[in-house]
């Protein structure tokens, strides 16, 4: 599957066609599957795209673009970290490090030349410049158990805690992502095009899979992604996004911050990101409450699982899932199974 399965509306079956998609979805292939459920794999996501936020005033006008920190931003140290509208919706969820006197950001690759264009807008006398880079950059995903191990041997320092990182040679990056119950570990390698097939090589005793286990992974670390269908869908809270360290409150301005701020402090926050699982799922990107023909939630992401089934992340009022029986793509569809997500909801400002 390529990078424009992330728009099309793919059917229960995996199968895709070319209209646009209404809820993100992969299917990883029963190989992939097998590979995945016999040992750690590499995926090859070409749905990831990069960002570069460059010049000398670079970090100051993206730190009062995005909800993050990008002043305090490590150079050893990946942040999640989200792009709203005035509104207080999410445009965009990234990844994001520094890489010396430059940002670089981490994202669906279907909607970064926008994002591009949209913080280009803002740029003004600000010394910065902004450049997709994606064409340059190639993203290997090491997912499973024993890939750190596999890692190592090839001669790498591999990071010990989610979100470190280690700059490589020729700036390339290795990081590890926030893993989940079921894919114990996730690694990232951020190389340049010219040397792939070197990483390849030298990766060559992990089995090759398609991006779809990739993003299974990501829904089983219950971290959300924002692409084209779901953008303006969602305030940061409403997917844990501040959980997960992407919201910080004690920052200045940025665009949608009064909202984000507002629902925080007033108790607004009556919506969350669930995890879940079904034997299948409907073609249509909501979720459905028994008994009711009027959606209650959406989509965030859907993957099928290695062991079959589909996992999802769903965003829906939280007095709805405990004892209630909830559906996905369809009222008709199969109930889902909530399951326990791998982090704890709490209060950042607490």
């Amino acid at each position: 599957m390529t990078a424009s399965s992330v728009a099309a509306e793919p059917d229960p079956s995996g199968g895709a066609s070319p209209a646009l998609m209404a809820a993100p979805r992969w299917m990883p292939g029963d190989s992939d599957k097998a590979a995945y459920r016999a040992g750690p794999v590499l995926a090859q996501v070409a749905e990831l795209g990069l960002l570069a936020v460059e010049g000398a005033d670079a970090l100051a006008f993206l730190h009062g673009q995005v909800t993050i920190d990008i002043a305090g931003l490590a150079d050893n140290h990946a942040q999640l970290g989200g792009y709203c509208t005035a509104k207080g919706r999410l445009l965009a969820i990234f990844d994001c490090w520094r890489q010396g006197a430059e940002v670089r950001m981490l994202l669906p690759a279907g909607i970064a030349p926008a994002l591009q264009r949209r913080l280009s807008m803002f740029v003004l006398r600000s010394k910065v410049v902004i450049r997709d880079v994606t064409a340059q950059w190639r993203v290997l995903g090491v997912l499973g158990k024993g890939g750190s191990a596999v890692l190592a041997a090839a001669g790498l320092d591999v990071p010990l805690q989610a979100g470190d990182c280690r700059t490589l040679d020729l700036d390339e990056r290795l990081m590890r992502l926030p893993a989940g119950a079921n894919c114990p570990e996730r690694l990232l390698l951020l190389v340049r095009a010219e040397r792939e097939a070197h990483w390849l090589a030298l990766l060559a005793g992990l089995a090759r899979v398609g991006p779809e286990l990739w993003w299974w992974a990501q829904v089983d670390a219950a971290v959300p992604a924002i692409v084209g269908a779901t953008q303006e869908l969602f305030v940061p809270q409403a997917v844990n996004l501040e959980v997960l360290g992407g919201v910080n409150f004690r920052k200045g301005c940025y665009p949608g911050q009064e909202v984000v701020a507002r629902s925080q402090y007033l108790g607004k926050l009556r919506r969350r990101m669930f995890l879940a699982h079904a034997a299948s799922i409907g073609a249509e990107p909501d979720i459905f409450l028994a008994g009711t023909a009027e959606p209650v939630g959406r989509i965030v992401l859907a993957a099928g699982a290695p062991a079959g089934g589909w996992d999802l992340l769903f965003e829906c009022p939280t007095d709805r899932v405990e004892g209630a029986s909830l559906h996905a793509g369809s009222a008709s569809a199969v109930p889902l199974q909530v399951r326990a997500l791998p982090y704890g909801l709490f209060d950042p400002t607490a």
